[in-house]
């Protein structure tokens, strides 16, 4: 298979991606506590979410390559950090389908402690996850390959998913997390769509 038909089926991989990365998002419970844990939603949206994940890699590899020489040492930088921070959401949200239920279910006294992300977590996804997508989407909007208002929203989605782990009110957390998720999976879903459509040759 050719480089240009690999890229662009990392175009479908981002289709699907988007599209359980959405309904894995509106599955999950309000919260990260011992209720939300025990909800028969959990381990279901986690599955989703984390299928999700491995796929949205395939098809940002597939984005990266297809505009690669113009989008520069940003893009590469954006590009690294977003597919770094990706995998860490991957094996948070594996953890979280696999582990934490039977915590729940066995032991509820120790899920606290047990639950709680090590203090560095947080803000090492807002920097790989968080600011990877920004700058990748950045240079995205700056090279003119991919639509731009798919990057725009993006990064509105981007942004929103941050407030994961905020002290808001739970309801406003969940709604806030569930747009987000949305937004970013509908503005990942376009990218891939324009990826799987475009016809031009890939260079190199």
């Amino acid at each position: 298979m050719s480089t240009a038909n690999l890229i662009r089926w990392s175009g479908v991989a981002s289709l699907l991606a988007s599209v359980l990365y959405i309904v894995g998002g509106f599955l999950h419970p309000a919260g990260e506590d011992l209720a939300a844990v025990s909800s028969p939603n959990w381990v279901l949206a986690h599955l989703l979410l984390w299928a999700s994940v491995i796929l949205l890699l395939f098809g940002l590899i597939g984005l990266y390559a297809w505009q690669r020489e113009k989008t520069g040492m940003f893009g590469l930088v954006g590009f690294v950090l977003a597919f770094t921070g990706a995998t860490i959401a991957g094996v948070f949200v594996a953890n979280g389908a696999a582990m934490l239920p039977q915590v729940a279910a066995t032991a509820p006294d120790l899920f606290a402690q047990i639950a709680a992300p090590p203090a560095f977590a947080l803000p090492l996804f807002g920097v790989t996850f968080g600011l990877g997508f920004i700058l990748f989407v950045v240079a995205t909007m700056r090279a003119d390959v991919l639509p731009r208002w798919a990057g725009l929203l993006l990064i509105i989605g981007t942004v929103l998913q941050m407030a994961e782990g905020s002290p808001l009110d739970k309801s406003l957390l969940y709604m806030i997390l569930i747009t987000g998720r949305a937004v970013f999976g509908l503005s990942f879903a376009w990218m891939g769509y324009a990826l799987w459509s475009e016809k031009r040759e890939i260079a190199g």
